[in-house]
């Protein structure tokens, strides 16, 4: 039954339609889910898990920015727009901060939640 929670719970991270990058306190990513892949246009095959989000997101300045402030001041950011480059291309990336917290209420990393903006509103 446990297997199954767990299952379920790993499902719902993989399909979210936001992508959704978490660090331990120490900076090493502990999960990506598939649309942060795809949003930041990575390959495929990309395993960051285990790498320190410095090297990890190295081709990303402004997101390893958030990521650093996040893990440094703990707080939550509740809406905030960076700008990211993929193949000459400005992209816009609408995102949230969160802690992380075990039940007992101790601090275990940060996450970022973030969708692709860029042509929200365009006509």
């Amino acid at each position: 039954m446990e297997n199954d929670v767990q299952q379920y719970y790993q499902c719902i991270l993989d399909n979210l339609t936001g992508g959704l990058i978490s660090v331990d306190l120490e900076g090493t990513v502990v999960y990506t889910n598939p649309m942060a892949g795809k949003i930041l246009h990575l390959p495929a095959e990309a395993s960051l898990r285990d790498l320190h989000y410095e090297s990890a997101f190295e081709d990303f300045p402004a997101l390893r920015n958030v990521i650093r402030e996040a893990l440094g001041t703990g707080k939550c950011v509740r809406r905030a727009e960076i700008s990211v480059m993929h193949a000459n291309t400005p992209l816009i990336i609408g995102y949230s901060t969160m802690p992380v917290k075990s039940h007992d209420g101790k601090q275990l990393g940060v996450t970022v939640i973030f969708q692709d903006i860029s042509f929200v509103g365009k006509k």
